[in-house]
């Protein structure tokens, strides 16, 4: 009997190697190159052992084959204390391959699905030089081939990103002061003005409040001077300006701001001059010395004052002979 067991197995292993169905641990491959290989689609036995297995690869720069085992890990293990590495390692592979748009965006998942993760800090410092390298200039990939689109936008992207995700951590002020900058070289001076106005009022204590105020003046003069005799956003930028320079005279920046302020100031004045001579040319006095004043209690100091007390003077002069 013992021995009709035996040949049936015999029989039944010589048939499957017959008909080209190999056992089953037959398709895990071990070499001292590799570890054991399995099929694909094959994940280990344990969530650790997967994690080891993905790592194995990562720590041998081969990121294609590391992202295929990550993969499995977090398809087959999507609960487990080593999903949350296994994703933060997912976008890992692609910031060390150079696609570091993508690398945020696994980064971002990261935070998001598994917020209890302890590479919370190391992910949110990541994200941060990854939106520095966007701010720079640099481009991104396009569907994972060459750096060919600008990417500021990027940038907005991922340092809002931050500040949404970690607000009140090392690097939500950091991200906040960043995001006004992106704003501002994509040339959004309202939302520039919005995002330092939040850092202000979220980190009044911040070094960096000093810096937003003075980017807030800067981005409010931005566009300014343009055709048309809409002067509000040059005023709005004096009068950030003025509130710079008055609560931060020790600032490193107060000597630009100041020098920032004549400029608008000579610009300001010399538009009200020719809104004056605007009126004194159709002889309506009233009005051009209105201007004329205005200049002179304004902007005394601008080359526009005392030009404008000489008009003044010829016409009240002219008024009373």
């Amino acid at each position: 009997m013992k021995s009709f067991r035996v040949a049936c197995l015999f029989t039944l292993l010589c048939g499957s190697v017959v008909l080209g169905s190999p056992p089953t641990w037959a398709a895990w491959v071990w070499s001292p190159q590799t570890g054991w290989v399995g099929p694909s689609g094959a994940v280990k036995d344990t969530p650790q052992e997967q994690l080891a297995f993905a790592a194995a690869f990562f720590d041998r720069h081969d990121y294609d084959r590391a992202r295929r085992e990550f993969k499995k890990l977090l398809r087959a293990y999507p609960a487990s204390p080593e999903a949350a590495e296994g994703q933060y390692y997912f976008g890992r592979c692609y910031e060390e391959d150079g696609d570091y748009y993508q690398a945020f965006l696994e980064y971002r998942k990261t935070l998001q699905t598994y917020p209890s993760t302890n590479r919370f800090q190391e992910i949110l410092e990541r994200e941060y030089q990854l939106g520095n390298y966007f701010l720079s200039g640099k481009k991104r990939k396009l569907l994972g081939k060459v750096a060919v689109l600008p990417a500021r936008d990027k940038a907005v992207e991922i340092f809002q990103a931050i500040v949404d995700d970690g607000p009140f951590s090392e690097y939500g002020v950091l991200a906040q002061y960043k995001l006004g900058l992106a704003h501002l070289a994509l040339h959004d001076y309202e939302l520039a003005v919005n995002a330092f106005e939040q850092l202000i009022a979220r980190y009044p204590d911040s070094p960096l409040v000093d810096d937003a105020r003075f980017q807030m003046a800067q981005a409010s003069l931005k566009g300014t001077f343009k055709a048309g005799y809409d002067q509000a956003p040059t005023d709005a930028a004096i009068r950030e300006l003025e509130a710079f320079v008055k609560s931060y005279p020790e600032s490193e920046l107060t000597g630009e701001a100041n020098r920032r302020l004549e400029e608008l100031k000579e610009r300001r004045a010399q538009h009200e001059f020719q809104v004056a001579q605007f009126y004194e040319h159709r002889r309506q006095v009233t009005a051009a010395l209105l201007y004329y004043t205005s200049i002179v209690d304004r902007f005394a100091r601008s080359s526009w004052g005392p030009k404008a007390a000489a008009r003044i003077h010829v016409l009240t002069s002219a008024g009373t002979s």
